[in-house]
C-alpha cells in the first residue's frame, strides 16, 4: 500500500508543480482617461462680426433710401406724393441721420427747382402758378439765397406783362380756323402797340407755325418774340418799355 501512494504521489507531484508554475491572471489595470480640453469661444469676436453686419445692412438700406430720393428729384416729384416724394424720403433720411450731406443737398436743390418753375412760369405769364411755386421753395428751404431774387423776377416780369392770351391746345392740334383769327387779332394789338411777343408751345415747330400765323396778318411789320417750351400753350404780349431794359 505504501508503495501504491508512492507512486501516486509520483504522478501527483509534476501535476502539482507544473501548476503551481502557471502565471497568476491579473485583472487589466484601470485606465482614466485623460481630461479633454475645454473650447473656449470668443464671444468678443463674434460680438464685431455682428455689429459689422448690422451696420453694414444700416449703410446699404441708407444708400438706397438717398437713391430714391435723387430719383422723384430728377422727376419731378418734390413734395407729392406724400410717401414718395423726395423732400418726405430726405426728410426720412434726417430723422436718423441729421448730418447726412446728400440729403441736406437734395434739399435744398428742392427748393431751387421750384424757384426754376417760378422762374418759367412767371416769363410765360402763369402768375399764380410762379406764386405757387415761391411759396413752396421758401416752405422747403427758406435760407434759399435766391429766393428774394425770384420774387423780384416775378414782379418785374408780372409789371412788364400788357396781356397773356392761352390757346387752346386741342384747337392748336387742329390748326382750327378759330384760333388763326384769334392769333391774327392778337398780331395786330401787338402790331399797334409796338409790343413784345412771347410765346409758349409744345415745341419749337409748333411756336413756329404760331409766330407765322400772326405775322401773317402784319405785313410790313415784323413781329419780335420769344419762343419758350412749355406744355400750356400761350401768347404774352410784353410791354416796350421792359423788352428794352
Amino acid at each position: 500500500m505504501t508503495k501504491c501512494l508512492l507512486q501516486s504521489f509520483c504522478i501527483l507531484l509534476p501535476a502539482a508543480l507544473l501548476f503551481s508554475c502557471q502565471p497568476t491572471q491579473q485583472p487589466p489595470p484601470k485606465v482614466t482617461p485623460a481630461p479633454q480640453p475645454i473650447a473656449v469661444i470668443d464671444t468678443s469676436e463674434q460680438d464685431a462680426t455682428a455689429a459689422f453686419r448690422k451696420e453694414l445692412r444700416q449703410q446699404l438700406a441708407l444708400a438706397d433710401l438717398l437713391y430714391e430720393g435723387l430719383r422723384a428729384l430728377a422727376a419731378d416729384r418734390l413734395m407729392t406724393p406724400a410717401e414718395g416724394s423726395a423732400l418726405s424720403i430726405f426728410n426720412r433720411v434726417l430723422s436718423t441721420h441729421p448730418d447726412n450731406q446728400v440729403a441736406l443737398d437734395g434739399i435744398r436743390d428742392i427748393a431751387g427747382r421750384y424757384l426754376e418753375l417760378a422762374d418759367t412760369a412767371a416769363r410765360q405769364g402763369h402768375f399764380d402758378n410762379a406764386q405757387l411755386y415761391l411759396r413752396r421753395a421758401e416752405t422747403v428751404y427758406p435760407e434759399h439765397q435766391s429766393l428774394a431774387a425770384a420774387s423780384r423776377s416775378l414782379e418785374f416780369e408780372r409789371q412788364r406783362t400788357h396781356s397773356v392770351h392761352p390757346i387752346n391746345a386741342r384747337e392748336l392740334s387742329a390748326r382750327s380756323e378759330t384760333l388763326i383769327q384769334q392769333l391774327q387779332e392778337i398780331a395786330v394789338q401787338v402790331r399797334d402797340r409796338d409790343l413784345f411777343l412771347m410765346i409758349t408751345a409744345p415745341d419749337d415747330t409748333v411756336g413756329r407755325w404760331i409766330y407765322a400765323q400772326m405775322q401773317s396778318a402784319v405785313e410790313g411789320y415784323r413781329l419780335r418774340a420769344d419762343i419758350e417750351i412749355g406744355e400750356q400753350p400761350a401768347v404774352r404780349l410784353v410791354k416796350p418799355q421792359a423788352a428794352s431794359s
